[in-house]
């Protein structure tokens, strides 16, 4: 089978912009100080993107009616392209896999306030509307980068991760595309703030460069060993424990574990589940929910991210598995394997 490789990744996270601030912060272990959000909807504190204005970041052509998540994608992407250890330049059959919740909550709450509150129900803003659908955030990376090959939305919350890879996987393997710039987005918004209960909210994209080994043209970073996402109704430890023992077998040492979970409830369920398949085989565990919030969709490639980043100083990773977990409060689970590649030693700068 057609290894599928990781070339490149940059991200938005509450550290700050672009690949490096990310890794310093995670590596750094410091969570990030909470500020105070004010919408229509709600005011809370939460770890958000410093200094990300839409306007500021983008310009102001396309961008009246942008939502959040979609900026963040796009201005993402564009750093990915910038990369600092080399641009990463797309081709007509580069393709757009990015995950999501439900797309932009304020957006959709807006859409629909304006509809029932206006003078009559249609009169709401029509240049709203593309951004209140859930693939607007990829749709919108396609058309600011020219991005011709396949375009998708996976709307599988923590999970988008696992689900993500899986799928961009599929479309390198089967010749649907020669790369694919995968991860997830997610905005913090006070309408957001009423469908999450517990704990501190934040927000940020995470991409991804994909190729396989035969096609990629870049030193690779890591190996997509496997993904993989289950279902179990009202138990989501059992989900993640099976998940785990179809990805990982019982000999596999483990260089490095992510978990993906913020809040205490769902960071019990994913301590229980690796403890019991992974016991003491794992040299190092990150968990980035705690330093930079809860960030939904993008928690789990935010955990990938974070295994790269301390990959990136660690000579001794080289060759080695890393995992990444990830679980929901509906059931859901997942987990991604991980084979670190010797350039990854080379280490950020």
């Amino acid at each position: 089978m057609t290894g599928v490789m990781i070339s490149a990744w940059s991200a938005l996270s509450a550290y700050g912009h672009g690949r490096t601030a990310f890794a310093d912060g995670v590596r750094g272990g410091v969570p990030v100080p909470m500020t105070g959000t004010k919408d229509d909807w709600a005011s809370a504190q939460a770890r958000v993107v410093p200094d990300f204005d839409v306007v500021e970041q983008l310009g102001r052509k396309g961008t009246g009616s942008m939502d959040r998540t979609s900026a963040l994608a796009v201005a993402t992407l564009r750093a990915l392209q910038r990369d600092e250890h080399g641009s990463v330049a797309p081709t007509p059959r580069t393709g757009v896999v990015l995950g999501t919740t439900s797309g932009s909550t304020r957006t959709q709450f807006e859409f629909t306030r304006d509809s029932l509150t206006r003078r009559r129900p249609y009169f709401v803003n029509p240049a709203q509307m593309p951004f209140a659908l859930m693939n607007a955030a990829a749709a919108q990376c396609a058309m600011w980068h020219g991005l011709t090959g396949p375009n998708t939305t996976v709307a599988a919350g923590r999970n988008s991760a696992a689900a993500v890879l899986r799928y961009a996987a599929r479309l390198l393997r089967t010749g649907r595309a020669d790369g694919v710039f995968a991860g997830a987005a997610e905005e913090h918004s006070g309408a957001r703030e009423l469908l999450e209960h517990g704990g501190t909210l934040g927000e940020g994209c995470v991409l991804f460069f994909l190729q396989t080994a035969d096609t990629g043209n870049r030193a690779a970073l890591a190996e997509v060993v496997a993904s993989d996402t289950r279902f179990h109704d009202g138990s989501p430890r059992h989900a993640l424990v099976e998940s785990l023992r179809h990805v990982v077998s019982e000999t596999d040492e483990v260089w490095g574990l992510a978990l993906s979970a913020a809040g205490s409830e769902l960071s019990e369920v994913e301590d229980d589940a690796t403890g019991e398949v992974l016991g003491q085989r794992v040299g190092r565990v990150v968990r980035p929910g705690q330093l930079i919030g809860d960030t939904g969709a993008v928690s789990g490639a935010f955990g990938l991210a974070a295994l790269l980043a301390h990959a990136g100083v660690d000579a001794t990773a080289r060759g080695r598995l890393a995992v990444v977990t990830s679980v929901d409060r509906d059931g859901t689970a997942g987990a991604v394997v991980l084979r670190l590649v010797g350039s990854q030693a080379r280490g950020e700068r």
